[in-house]
């Protein structure tokens, strides 16, 4: 059900920060930045309001799993709405706060939806990477999620490309997750154009992206001997 192009989903880049951290057996933290609207709080003792999972449970609980010994901690920051530039004046506090050994950074859907300058994108992509590096982090790139609904209106693809420029240009992996998911959607693995999703469509999609991460970070941990920052 996970499948996807390995072309989408390989590292290409070591990661050697986190590597580090669980081979020294100490607390190897997992930061996921990103500018998503912030979810209800689920009403106390209400089964069916209780939040569904998102793929950094599933990335710290498989991780967990294959580094039993790396006291892997997946933390998440939450930015609502705001820009890759928007992000960049609390990133030094918030990484200096988190002290992660990889930052997963999803950016990209508020620059698309907004039409901000692509290039003004790409640099503050840059400069952010830049900021996880000095702090001592490997970072992830993440690109925004693919939505039938949305697509016709919004033209990610300029926005993709300079992610993956940005990531390229930084020695760092790009996950192309709109790509991933409209490979789903048009081999019919999951239904992101229904007027009535499946209930478990939600969690099913984060499990699979939280899979295909754990892949992109497993290779980038195993690929720390090519090379260091």
């Amino acid at each position: 059900m996970c499948a996807a192009p390995s072309a989408l989903t390989r590292a290409g880049y070591p990661l050697p920060h986190l590597a580090r951290a669980l081979e020294a057996k100490s607390p190897a933290t997992i930061l996921v930045l990103n500018s998503a609207t912030l979810a209800k709080k689920a009403r106390p003792g209400s089964e069916k309001d209780m939040q569904p999972r998102s793929f950094p449970s599933y990335i710290e609980e498989t991780l967990r799993a294959r580094y039993p010994d790396g006291g892997v901690v997946v933390t998440t920051h939450n930015e609502p709405r705001a820009t890759a530039e928007a992000i960049l004046p609390g990133l030094p506090a918030v990484l200096e706060k988190a002290r992660p050994a990889l930052m997963i950074w999803q950016t990209g859907t508020y620059d698309t939806i907004l039409g901000a300058d692509t290039s003004a994108f790409s640099d503050a992509v840059s400069t952010g990477i830049s900021y996880a590096h000095a702090a001592g982090a490997d970072v992830i790139i993440v690109s925004p999620q693919y939505s039938p609904h949305t697509a016709f209106a919004f033209d990610v693809a300029p926005y993709n490309n300079a992610l993956r420029w940005a990531a390229r240009s930084s020695g760092v992996p790009f996950f192309d997750r709109y790509s991933v998911m409209r490979f789903w959607e048009d081999e019919g693995i999951f239904d992101f154009d229904s007027a009535r999703p499946s209930p478990s469509l939600f969690a099913d999609v984060h499990q699979c992206i939280g899979r295909l991460l754990v892949g992109v970070i497993v290779d980038g941990v195993e690929m720390r001997a090519l090379g260091s920052r």
